[in-house]
């Protein structure tokens, strides 16, 4: 489903999917002989697409092969914008909200780079994304600061998932190898979840 948004003449693209409150934005470019422009984050506009505001700015860089997730906050779950500055990604958002729909359905982004997208993902709405290139920056906005004792991460490739993911042996850090498989967590159990 696409919705437009009247920007003053201006246009960006929202395209809204089966799992509840993810987003795919396509800003309004700005193309010259010098380059391009276009905004990044306008809170105005964007409350028309979601009501969070954002507490901090993170910039991730990875190298070719790197995996980085399942993350998600159980406590003071975040919502969070991506924008993808430099090479391919591989992202995949986790419905982990119990009372949801689409509970444990995930929802997969290719994204280049070259293409401008913005993925919103709503709190209760894990993430894990793969490094295609070699030069990968990946900046996001989120809606609660990260505390450790308020996470839970699921192991990458837990079977009940089903995730079809194009790699086989990624470069993991020792805490996302450690991570749980779904069937030791008791989602039913997680306040904040539930209350989404």
């Amino acid at each position: 489903m696409e919705k437009i948004l009247d920007q003053s003449k201006k246009v960006m693209k929202i395209i809204k999917y089966k799992i509840k409150g993810i987003f795919k934005i396509l800003p309004s470019i700005h193309k010259d002989k010098r380059g391009y422009f276009f905004e990044s984050y306008h809170e105005k506009k964007y409350k028309k697409i979601f009501f969070n505001k954002f507490v901090q700015d993170d910039h991730s860089f990875s190298k070719k092969n790197v995996l980085r997730g399942i993350h998600f906050q159980y406590k003071n779950p975040q919502s969070q914008l991506f924008y993808l500055v430099t090479g391919r990604i591989f992202l995949v958002l986790v419905d982990f909200r119990p009372k949801s729909k689409t509970f444990l359905k995930h929802q997969i982004f290719n994204l280049n780079s070259k293409n401008h997208e913005q993925i919103f993902s709503p709190p209760g709405v894990g993430c894990a994304f793969y490094s295609m290139t070699d030069y990968t920056h990946l900046i996001y906005k989120i809606s609660e600061l990260y505390k450790k004792n308020c996470e839970i991460g699921v192991i990458w490739n837990d079977p009940l998932l089903k995730i079809k993911w194009p790699c086989t042996k990624p470069i993991l850090s020792d805490k996302d190898k450690g991570y749980l498989s779904i069937d030791k967590i008791n989602f039913q159990k997680l306040k904040h979840l539930n209350d989404l």
